[in-house]
């Protein structure tokens, strides 16, 4: 299962005989979208909010407004989360109407997909083992729980959360490659994998959405999301209380910051184009990484050292270079003490003696530059 910080899921691959389904929350459209072999699927519904698929052989897909014993698998409500959060019991994101709506989507060789559009995605994959093993997030199906996850670093996450804090272990657990990506073979689904060399999809639909609704319910959305350090999702706030009307949206991105911000996860989060600051526009000390002149490598650099206290993020040039940034007392010693052992890569101070030391907020708008916090 997953939650709170899932994007979308794509499935493909030879079980499903040549197809694809994607299945994401779209800001843009205003809650869960599902495409079959890049065309939407269950966006038009009936009275009730309902719809369903067919595709014989390959899927089957429903859309509920409500959970139906008839159809949904009971032991998904059964489950028992390791933390229960504030955004919903865990049933909760199942039932009593939940946002975005219900989808079950069944797959072929028993694969089912269950997923709201509450606490951004809630999840629940089923499947069965495959013949020949298998590898990744799901975990090898060997029966044993103790070999699929790792603890997070010592100290970085209060006791009561750290069940829930694990990362996952075990091979095949990197980045799907650009000529595998199921979601870069579809233009509505493209901007979500390089987003960060695009023009801001969020900022689009909040401009967008405030020429729709006009000027006074956007006023009162922005004054619901002014709490959010954060500009990204700031904006997303007022996104989602605009399209569902519901002010409880900001209280749960509320939430979901105060998680996000205050324990290091290693997830690169995308700031904006320009250098990175703190919230008093102060520059961060920084390093640079040598021999690394891409995003992809930059990005794996920061999730491998992200999860240490006093790495802030990095910021990324258009003449290639990765610099990690750090608090003003942390020395290049200690970060490059950080990477893995055996590690070949060298980092080389900048000179640089900026005072950066709040959480990265926001960024210059300089287009040679792009901005990464570490959450």
């Amino acid at each position: 299962m997953a939650t709170g910080n899932l994007m979308g899921i794509a499935v493909g691959g030879p079980f499903m005989h040549g197809k694809s389904l994607i299945l994401y929350n779209s800001t843009e459209h205003g809650g869960l979208r599902a495409l079959y072999n890049g065309e939407p699927i269950l966006n038009e519904t009936d009275d009730a909010g309902n719809a369903d698929f067919h595709a014989p052989f390959d899927v089957y897909a429903a859309r509920r407004a409500d959970w139906d014993s008839q159809l949904h698998d009971q032991a998904i409500l059964d489950m028992v989360p390791v933390v229960n959060f504030s955004v919903s019991t865990w049933p909760g994101r199942f039932t009593g109407q939940p946002l975005g709506g219900l989808y079950l989507i069944q797959l072929p060789e028993g694969v089912e997909i269950t997923a709201t559009g509450v606490d951004f995605m809630s999840v629940v994959i089923k499947m069965t083992k495959v013949p020949g093993g298998q590898t990744g997030f799901c975990g090898n199906f060997n029966g044993s729980p103790d070999d699929e996850s790792e603890p997070p670093p010592e100290n970085s996450v209060p006791p009561n959360l750290l069940p829930a804090w694990n990362f996952a272990a075990g091979p095949d657990l990197g980045p799907v490659e650009d000529k595998d990506n199921l979601f870069l073979r579809w233009n509505e689904t493209a901007d979500m994998i390089h987003w960060y060399e695009q023009p801001s999809l969020v900022q689009r639909a909040h401009e967008r959405l405030s020429g729709e609704f006009g000027s006074e319910r956007m006023r009162e959305a922005e004054a619901e999301c002014a709490h959010l350090i954060d500009a990204y999702r700031r904006y997303c706030c007022i996104i989602d209380v605009i399209l569902t009307g519901h002010q409880g949206v900001a209280k749960a991105s509320a939430e979901g910051e105060l998680l996000a911000l205050g324990f290091k996860w290693g997830i690169p989060v995308y700031i904006g184009r320009g250098r990175c600051q703190d919230p008093a526009g102060n520059f961060f000390r920084a390093f640079r990484a040598l021999d690394i002149d891409t995003n992809h490598d930059c990005l794996a650099l920061l999730q491998k050292l992200g999860q240490h206290e006093p790495i802030r993020g990095a910021q990324l040039s258009i003449s290639g270079s990765c610099e990690i940034l750090v608090t003003p007392e942390v020395d290049l010693a200690f970060v490059q003490g950080l990477l893995p052992e055996g590690s070949e890569q060298t980092l080389e101070d900048t000179g640089r003696q900026d005072q950066g030391s709040g959480l990265v907020t926001k960024a210059t708008d300089e287009v040679t530059w792009t901005c990464f916090r570490a959450n």
